[in-house]
């Protein structure tokens, strides 16, 4: 294991030299007039990047030559971090000269020369040099994995193994083994489990048991680490025949070979050891093995989730079900094992025939305990403990288990197969996983603060990139979800959290080395910690006055946790030798009793913080800080800041100049009364800040998303331009007493907002209301009604399903706004507008006036109205009838519709007059009538929304061709029933445009740069906020080269919308969160899916084609909502659904084939409600929901096969809402329904087969509701 840590350096390489690359690029480059020096190092380090794979395979091979690497791979990673350290100086050092100097000034090119990238780059010279005499040869480490060969072994007799605690796992593999369906062909059984815990054990046992001798071939092939199909095939193919001579053989040979000697034989493979997840190598060799008679079985023993889900699970053969991997509630996931199976496994291995183990019972049951679930542990402590069977020796290996945590040689064969997982990591996740050693055993973290830290050490792309990274670690087993109150959390009030199994932490711990140390203040003596010239990460701990120790910590260092300290203030010179730092997390520092804070007083952060000029991430939490120094305003990298319940009473008016801040956690600090402007926050916590009576005038927090003002007592008012907030997803206004004399409130483009608070509707002052363009606004709160609103906004919040009971009682209104939301509540709104005597929208269409040679819209020019809808457009003869309407004066006019179609009457009624108006619109065609109409209808420039209906002409107007300056403030664009319309004006170019929609133009082939007008490069395919884009019966439409951001997708019959290229390069604020498609039956055109990461709900609907949801699926990680409505043919759920850890919603409707979930669904912690309607094919209920610990509603209708309910649902301590309907197969309620004591609502409706209620629901004390009917 000696030189394992060094095996990041090549993650560290690759980052670096990535960076340098992009500064050749930059214009600041240019200004440090280093260019040269700079593409230098490039070249320098390309060339130390092309060698790292083969220095790590030497690393990994141990030995002499294996140390020497890694102590130079050591050196190469220290002169990575120094570069990365200068280029991080050099950046702040930039950025503070742009403050006082132009670029062009001398000043401000000499303060940022580098004046040692000279010596960094003679540094990577000489490691380059002395990397030379180990011959690393950038193809070497390909060859080198191929010494780990792929065999295959036959066995007659079996293979002798031991294995405890898996025999009921045995059993079922066995079964699973000689089960044979009549419809099954070849099916793949996969056996998942971290390295060590028994898997290759397991497929040993079975494949030796003679149950199995009734294939006709069995064939155990050891899988190498680099897949090699030709190897593969070969081995299976040498196996079978023996005498076979395939020197030379192409794959085509092969391919041929095989197929002849599987041909009509039931045959076992077991694929030991797969590392391949890239579905096209594994579908290569399926169809190598698609010959095999039915009943043929491949086993796959795996370490990675996603090479069962991204790889076998596949494919056309598996999609064809010819070979295909069994379900997930059939696959084998191996957990750990009980100590006392550990302990049996020991005593196979200590003791001999003739041993007496009863002296010995005691400790080695203690040592047992210590090997994590592990057989792979287990037998190698086994075998130590073997060698000296003493109580002495053995004492001795407990303690130094626990001293040592594990790290001593006797664990080097124990961590290998873990290190072998490493190893083979993704390189972007290697550098996240090793950090997570600076943490201590059996920690719990909050995913938010794991992943600010990460970002703010530079690990990270985006936000996005951390949860992919937390998703692959909790896929391989390296980070788990920890059970409730298994262990005490790191911070408080966390809210995803994690842990990590003692192994892996081991592993971590191994890597790191003496990168990251434990600085004991009491146990090592500080003067050797300067010593320390690698460690990059450290813990302080026993910390209780120690001011000189300060002095003594690693100058290099980038993270600081101090915990278990018993004083708080730190002296005013702690961080004056740790520039470099980019964490410091003093949350741990601050336990005390209130006793002890009681008595705290005049802590002070120490002014020496100025120092860290590099810091991105300070939590303070706790600490008793009533003011930040102004030192703190100069950390002008810091992006995170977390100083909860730190009895602050004021913030510094110039921290906002902190321009990167974008989370700030000041909760709990109750004397806060100010808070100053801040401009780049996502994230604001002020809960519990009882005192703070306002925020500032000008917000500026366009970007916010998270702003929780709970328990702000003294609030008063909000600022005048809290509407633009137009990425806010959560506000928490509760108990804010004072706020409640608010007059106006405007939250205008709070696009994520969902649900506003109960609590507004105790603002009995409030007066005018604007919820314009919310559109994830579902509904409003129940008591809305009691307010004594004037003016009420509701424009454009597509996603409100109902209107407030009540609402026709409240006669303050005097306006309701309600354009572009859903048509029955339109209709709804309309007639509550008449029923209480409000402006109501004007309708004209037009007709001929009799006796006159003029059209109705000539009526018009004395119209002052809000809304105005004109129809039948055609009946207008004269073009200049039009310029008489006065539209473009009409300045108060806020929506515009113009619509163009035939009367609404029984043709034959009046056959003369139908033929008549027929051949009008025909002639109008003809004429090109249409656009000279339109030519002369031009709106006023205040116009918000504009809707154009059932224009026929292919050609616009000329104002419509500069749209944009004619109506810079149109926010809505609707465009319907353009049958003749084959390219469109520059739309794209409308600054403040938020809704288009675009409907039944089905000539519509693309939309190019024409559509954008003529902008810069930067500004191409941009409409810059953008929040809902619906596309219906628009089947040809492409957006090329690529489509605009939005952040609502609505899909109707309009399949190619989707890009191969996703939205290219261009950086926007708009990320799109939710998508619905509908009737869209060409699903093998959605591979564009998968650049939606980011979406939060996806609906598919009446897609008549689709039989499995696409891959692509499996990249939505912040999805919160999946809808599946009306799929006739959906027969499977993919397993990468496990992945959607953030779910929390999953609506199933009218999907007759769906048969049953995929076991991976047991993941989905986080799910809440869980609602099922016209799934007759779902069989039964999983076993596994009762896992689904956050779940509250529970509906199912129209499901008429489950018989019973899972006992595991009894587990469900949340579940506030059982709902059953039309369920004809569900014959008895269990006893256990009983204990599901947070019950609220029970309903069980049309379900005869149940005849009676079970006693223990007397014991539902919090029922509120219970309905039950025949």
């Amino acid at each position: 294991m000696v030189g394992v840590g060094e095996m990041i350096a090549s993650a560290m390489v690759k980052q670096i030299t990535s960076r340098l690359i992009k500064i050749t690029r930059d214009e600041i480059a240019l200004q440090w007039k280093f260019k040269g020096e700079v593409d230098k190092m490039v070249e320098k380090m390309k060339d130390l990047e092309a060698v790292m794979h083969a220095a790590d395979n030497k690393v990994s091979q141990g030995g002499i030559v294996g140390e020497q690497v890694g102590r130079w791979l050591k050196k190469l990673k220290s002169i990575a971090c120094d570069i990365e350290d200068l280029l991080d100086d050099l950046d702040t050092k930039s950025n503070e000269a742009k403050v006082f100097f132009s670029r062009n000034n001398q000043a401000y090119q000499l303060i940022t020369r580098p004046h040692n990238l000279k010596d960094l780059r003679r540094r990577i010279e000489e490691i380059q040099d002395e990397g030379k005499a180990f011959n690393l040869d950038p193809e070497a480490w390909v060859e080198a994995s191929r010494k780990n060969e792929t065999f295959a072994a036959i066995s007659d007799g079996g293979i002798t193994t031991g294995m405890q605690g898996r025999g009921a796992e045995k059993d079922r593999l066995i079964s699973l083994i000689l089960r044979t369906e009549a419809n099954e062909h070849i099916s793949i059984i996969p056996i998942v489990g971290l390295g060590g815990i028994g898997k290759t054990t397991l497929a040993q046992s079975v494949y030796g048991d003679k149950r199995i001798d009734i294939f006709d071939i069995r064939v155990w092939v050891h899988v190498s680490d680099k897949f090699d199909l030709r190897k593969i095939v070969s081995a299976i193919i040498k196996s079978i025949n023996t005498t076979i001579n395939l020197d030379n053989s192409t794959l085509q040979s092969l391919h041929q070979s095989l197929k002849d000697e599987l041909t009509g034989k039931r045959y076992l493979v077991v694929l030991d050891d797969l590392w391949e997840e890239d579905g096209n190598n594994l579908e290569g060799l399926k169809r190598m093995l698609q010959y095999g008679s039915n009943g043929s079985k491949i086993i796959v023993t795996t370490r990675n989730q996603s090479v069962v889900q991204s790889g076998l699970h596949t494919g056309v053969l598996a999609n064809a079900t010819k070979i295909c991997v069994v379900p997930e509630h059939d696959q084998i996931n191996l957990g750990i094992l009980s100590t006392d199976d550990c302990w049996k496994l020991m005593k196979i291995r200590a003791f001999g025939p003739g041993d007496d183990p009863s002296s010995l019972q005691q400790i080695g049951y203690e040592i047992a305990g210590n090997c994590g679930g592990l057989p792979l542990v287990a037998n190698a402590f086994g075998q130590i403990m073997s060698e000296d069977k003493s109580i002495e020796a053995w004492q001795d290996i407990n303690m130094k288990m626990v001293d040592l945590g594990m790290r001593g040689l006797h664990q080097k064969g124990t961590l290998e197969s873990l290190m072998l997982s490493y190893y083979y990591m993704k390189p972007e996740f290697k550098i996240c996983f090793v950090y997570l050693a600076t943490f201590p055993k059996g920690f719990v973290i909050d995913t938010d603060r794991l992943i600010q830290q990460w970002s703010a050490l530079g690990y990270l792309y985006s936000k996005y990139n951390g949860k992919s990274c937390i998703n692959y670690l909790i896929g391989m087993s390296f980070l788990q979800i920890p059970r409730p109150n298994s262990v005490n959390p790191v911070h408080a009030n966390a809210s995803r959290e994690l842990t990590m199994h003692d192994l892996v932490h081991d592993l971590a711990s191994v890597i790191t080395g003496d990168e990251f140390l434990v600085l004991d203040v009491d146990a090592n003596g500080p003067r050797s910690w300067k010593k320390s010239i690698h460690c990059r990460h450290a813990d302080l701990i026993q910390y209780k006055n120690q001011s000189n120790v300060f002095k003594y910590l690693p100058k290099k260092l980038r993270s600081l946790h101090i915990r278990d300290s018993q004083k708080w203030q730190l002296p005013p010179k702690a961080f004056s030798r740790s520039k470099y730092m980019r964490v410091l997390d003093l949350a741990c520092s601050a336990r005390q009793s209130s006793e002890e804070q009681s008595r705290s007083s005049n802590i002070m952060l120490p002014r020496s913080i100025k120092k860290l000029k590099l810091l991105r991430y300070l939590d303070a939490t706790g600490l008793p800080v009533p003011s930040l120094s102004k030192s703190v305003c100069t950390l002008q990298n810091i992006e995170t800041m977390i100083m909860s319940n730190c009895s602050l009473e004021t913030l510094p008016e110039n921290i906002c100049s902190l321009h990167k801040l974008c989370h700030l956690d000041l909760s709990g600090n109750r004397s806060l009364n100010k808070l100053p402007t801040l401009p780049n926050l996502l994230f604001l916590n002020l809960s519990g800040c009882s005192k703070l009576t306002k925020l500032p005038d000008t917000v500026s927090l366009k970007s916010l998303k998270n702003l929780n003002l709970g328990s702000c007592h003294e609030l008063e008012n909000l600022p005048h331009d809290f509407g633009n907030l137009e990425k806010l997803m959560f506000l928490n206004l509760s108990d804010c007493y004072k706020l409640f004399e608010l007059d106006s409130l405007n939250l205008t483009s709070c696009s994520k907002l969902h649900l506003l608070p109960e609590s507004l509707c105790k603002m009995h002052k409030l007066r005018h209301l604007n919820l314009s363009y919310c559109i994830s606004l579902r509904k409003l709160p129940s008591s809305f009604c009691n307010l004594k609103l004037e003016i009420l906004d509701i424009s454009s919040a597509m996603a409100l399903t109902e209107l407030p009971d009540g609402i026709d009682t409240m006669t303050s209104l005097t306006h309701l706004e309600h354009t572009a939301i859903r048509t029955r509540l339109g209709d709804e709104a309309e007639a509550i507008k008449k029923l209480l005597n409000l402006p109501v929208r004007t309708i004209h269409s037009v007709h001929q006036i009799e006796h006159e040679r003029c059209s109705s819209i000539v009526e018009l020019a004395q119209l002052t109205c809000r809304e105005l809808e004109i129809g039948q457009l055609q009946n207008v003869r004269d073009p200049e009838d039009a310029e008489r309407a006065k539209l473009r004066d009409k300045s108060d006019l806020r929506w515009l519709g113009l619509g163009w179609g035939l009367e609404e009457k029984d043709i034959y009624d009046d056959l003369e007059a139908f033929f008549s108006s027929w051949a009008q619109l025909e002639a109008c065609k003809q004429s090109k009538q249409n656009k000279y109409l339109l030519e002369r209808l031009i709106p006023p420039r205040t116009l918000d929304q504009f809707m154009l209906q059932g224009y026929v002409d292919k050609d616009f107007p000329n104002w419509m061709s500069d749209i944009s300056s004619y109506l810079p403030s149109l926010t809505r664009l609707c465009i319907y029933d353009l049958k003749e319309c084959d390219t469109l004006p520059p739309f794209g170019r409308l600054p403040n445009l938020r809704i288009l929609n675009m409907c039944n133009i089905p000539k519509i082939g693309r939309i190019g740069r024409e559509f954008y007008g003529d902008g810069r490069e930067t500004e191409e395919f941009l409409i810059p906020n953008l929040h809902s884009l619906t596309l219906h019966d628009c089947p040809k439409l492409k957006f090329l080269p690529y489509p605009p951001r939005s952040m609502h997708w609505r899909l109707v019959n309009s399949d190619e919308v989707f890009s191969e290229g996703g939205f290219g390069n261009l950086q926007s604020s708009v990320v799109p969160f939710r998508m619905a498609i509908r009737n869209c039956n060409s699903p093998n055109k959605w591979h564009g899916l998968h650049h939606f990461t980011t979406l939060e709900e996806f609906l598919v609907e009446s897609c008549s084609r689709l039989r499995a949801l696409p891959e692509a699926i499996g990249c939505f990680t912040s999805l919160i909502t999946l809808c599946l409505i009306s799929l006739e043919e959906l027969g499977t759920l993919p397993e990468c659904l496990g992945r959607l850890t953030s779910l929390e919603v999953i609506i199933i409707l009218d999907c007759p084939n769906l048969k049953s979930f995929p076991e991976s669904m047991k993941n989905l912690t986080a799910l809440r409600r869980l609602i099922l309607k016209g799934c007759q094919g779902q069989e039964i209920l999983p076993e596994w929901i009762g896992q689904l610990i956050s779940l509250q509603d529970i509906c199912i209708s129209f499901c008429p096969k489950p018989t019973y309910l899972p006992e595991s649902m009894k587990n469900l301590s949340s579940l506030r809402i059982l709902f059953f309907n039309e369920c004809q197969g569900l014959d008895v309620l269990p006893e256990w329904l009983g204990q599901l004591t947070s019950l609220q609502d029970f309903s069980i409706i049309r379900c005869p087969n149940l005849t009676s209620l079970p006693e223990s629901m007397q014991n539902l004390t919090a029922l509120k509701k219970l309905h039950i009917e025949a």
